[in-house]
């Protein structure tokens, strides 16, 4: 059982350990956010530990450590996501989403300092491991309400961080998509799913913390349940952050650099687009960026998505990606043998793996299982 009550503090020691190696050897902000969120993590279920294994001589410090942490870790997840999705994200405000909690540590902390050693016994005893809150008196009575209070704001900072932080996600894809032609790098898609299992795992704490700490406490299997949810979901999170290299950030130069390759728009930019796709098949150079179609036609960034995203009612990602598919497809059944590497990297894609997972997308087949059938088709 001891294994099980310090399988989550474990499993966020060593996202954080291998955090801290990525950050050693190139900094990245986000990352640097989420080395936070896992430590917070990291405190936040070290005081589990103390409570479960009933170490009450460590539970005022414990205690008050929780009562910071468990209102804190949504919030610095929110921080971790608007840091990786927003080009200039306000700091300041990261300081308020966070206030909650600090309010919340300073109360606790304060009302253990106050309370004398049989209070903070009796509280303890009563409260935390048997939830009634009758009993209690005078400085005990304020301890109680202080952790009513700290239960409150964690409920109430779920559908906020849910919501904005969906948003914030689905904005930064929105802006890669029209703005890149290989995205599979760059899009933070991974983190719309660990949103929602982020929602599942916010409801199991809610619920723990609804019913009362106390009752897992005395049947040792129910741990397991809240243990290996945020085990897996800590894991997954950090998977997916130790793999994002790719933010906001990045795109300074990329999408807002003073550049301007022309301001006049005109009705025929559509049809030139086009034609510098089908006949010129720019479409083929890779890492293909939005810049580039508005460097090579000497017009604004915005004219063309606006031709491509309004007029055309698609976004740059798909048109590009379409095009060079159909290309890849050309090419299969021209060249059946050719090996499917040389098809991805001469019809522009940067690597394989994004090159299958678009030929899946837009051909609802893989490419393997494609050429397979052209073979087969020209043998009869």
């Amino acid at each position: 059982m001891t294994l099980i009550l310090s399988l989550p503090a474990t499993v966020c020691t060593i996202m954080a350990f291998l955090l801290i190696l990525n950050l050693l050897s190139k900094w990245n902000k986000p990352q640097f956010k989420l080395l936070v969120f896992m430590l917070v993590s990291m405190l936040l279920y070290t005081a589990h530990f103390f409570f479960f294994k009933g170490l009450t001589y460590a539970i005022p410090f414990s205690d008050t450590i929780y009562c910071f942490c468990n209102p804190a870790v949504y919030p610095l997840f929110y921080i971790y996501v608007e840091e990786l999705t927003v080009r200039h994200p306000n700091r300041l405000r990261h300081f308020f989403y966070l206030l909650p909690a600090l309010v919340c540590f300073v109360a606790v902390g304060g009302l253990y300092l106050m309370m004398s050693q049989s209070e903070t016994t009796h509280f303890i005893e009563r409260y935390l491991y048997h939830d009634e809150y009758t009993p209690l008196q005078g400085l005990e009575w304020w301890q109680g309400i202080a952790h009513l209070v700290v239960k409150i704001v964690f409920a109430l900072e779920i559908p906020p961080v849910l919501y904005y932080g969906w948003k914030r996600i689905s904005e930064y894809n929105h802006i890669v998509e029209n703005n890149y032609s290989d995205i599979e790098d760059k899009a933070v898609s991974s983190l719309r799913p660990l949103l929602i299992l982020l929602a599942g795992a916010s409801i199991v704490s809610f619920i723990c913390n609804a019913v009362g700490r106390y009752h897992f406490s005395e049947i040792d299997w129910l741990v397991i349940i809240p243990a290996a949810v945020f085990s897996l979901l800590f894991l997954l999170i950090g998977h997916v952050g130790l793999n994002q290299q790719f933010s906001a950030c990045d795109m300074e130069w990329d999408l807002y650099s003073p550049e301007d390759y022309g301001s006049e728009y005109t009705n025929e930019l559509s049809s030139k687009l086009v034609r510098l796709l089908n006949e010129e098949q720019f479409y083929l150079k890779p890492n293909l960026k939005i810049n580039d179609l508005a460097r090579r036609l000497n017009t604004n960034r915005n004219y063309i998505y606006n031709a491509i995203n309004v007029e055309m009612g698609i976004s740059f990602s798909e048109l590009i990606n379409r095009k060079r598919i159909d290309y890849a497809v050309r090419m299969i059944d021209e060249y059946p043998t050719k090996h499917l590497n040389e098809v991805a990297v001469e019809s522009g894609f940067s690597s394989i793996s994004t090159f299958y997972r678009n030929f899946k997308l837009y051909r609802r087949c893989s490419p393997s299982d494609f050429q397979l059938e052209v073979i087969r088709k020209q043998k009869l």
